[in-house]
């Protein structure tokens, strides 16, 4: 895979002093539930973009009746990762519209920052990005396009059809993909699950404890059980709805979008 291009210099700068340079204080399910809701809320966006691309009014090239919407792998971010971590794309991927990226239905400022939302990344440990990419392989990216779809075929009041592509179709679809990715795990070598003491003497204890520590230093065995962690935090991310979700943050970034 050649090396992904940065759509824009001066947010690449400011984003990679962000995240690589001050360094985050926080447990790994902080990070991993937070990298779930920053990718809810970075898709929240994309679809009031969506809203904003199916205006009649808007300028730029017309949009056809039934577009085609699907979701490829990532194009370009703003910077990369070193050592055992590795830059995870917030959105599932890159959506085209009959095979035409998003951006370019747009114009001027509203262009360059839908264009900006693919290319933001999170410098993770490569287990999150794992746990991504198997989400994303077992039915995200396809959730992700058809929420964008069904913004694009709307025709109710914008406002209610982000909400609802956002509720009806990207929450469950998501859920689902990772609910088929941790079965996938599941049928990869995981460490033996914990055994409880259940007599006077030992109950509550541990009893596999030894042989549940050695299976952890096996890497592989290891990974997968990381990476089904991951996937459970992911799944939780969705206790929180993005605030781009709300009314009236749609209708005041449409009207912002759309002058």
């Amino acid at each position: 895979m050649g090396r992904r291009r940065s759509p824009d210099r001066a947010v690449a700068a400011e984003e990679r002093f962000r995240l690589l340079r001050v360094q985050r204080f926080s447990s790994d399910t902080d990070k991993a539930v937070w990298h779930g809701r920053s990718r809810n809320a970075r898709l929240a966006k994309v679809l009031v973009y969506m809203a904003a691309i199916r205006m009649p009014d808007r300028p730029g090239p017309p949009l056809t009746p039934n577009p085609n919407v699907t979701c490829k792998g990532a194009e370009q971010q703003f910077f990369s990762a070193s050592g055992e971590n590795q830059a995870a794309h917030l959105l599932p991927g890159q959506i085209l519209i009959d095979n035409t990226h998003p951006w370019l239905f747009l114009q001027g400022e509203p262009a360059r920052l839908l264009q900006n939302e693919f290319a933001y990344v999170d410098p993770i440990h490569a287990n999150y990005n794992a746990a991504d990419r198997l989400a994303e392989r077992n039915g995200m990216v396809d959730a992700f396009a058809a929420a964008c779809r069904a913004v694009l075929i709307g025709t109710g009041d914008p406002e209610r059809d982000v909400s609802n592509a956002y509720h009806r179709v990207w929450v469950p679809g998501a859920q689902a993909a990772i609910a088929a990715a941790e079965n996938e795990l599941r049928s990869e070598p995981l460490p033996p699950p914990l055994v409880y003491g259940t007599g006077p003497e030992d109950y509550g204890m541990i009893l596999n404890l030894e042989e549940r520590s050695q299976a952890m230093n096996d890497e592989e065995i290891w990974n997968n059980f990381e990476q089904l962690s991951m996937l459970d935090y992911y799944r939780a991310a969705f206790d929180e709805t993005p605030t781009e979700i709300e009314p009236r943050a749609i209708v005041s970034a449409l009207s912002s979008l759309v002058k």
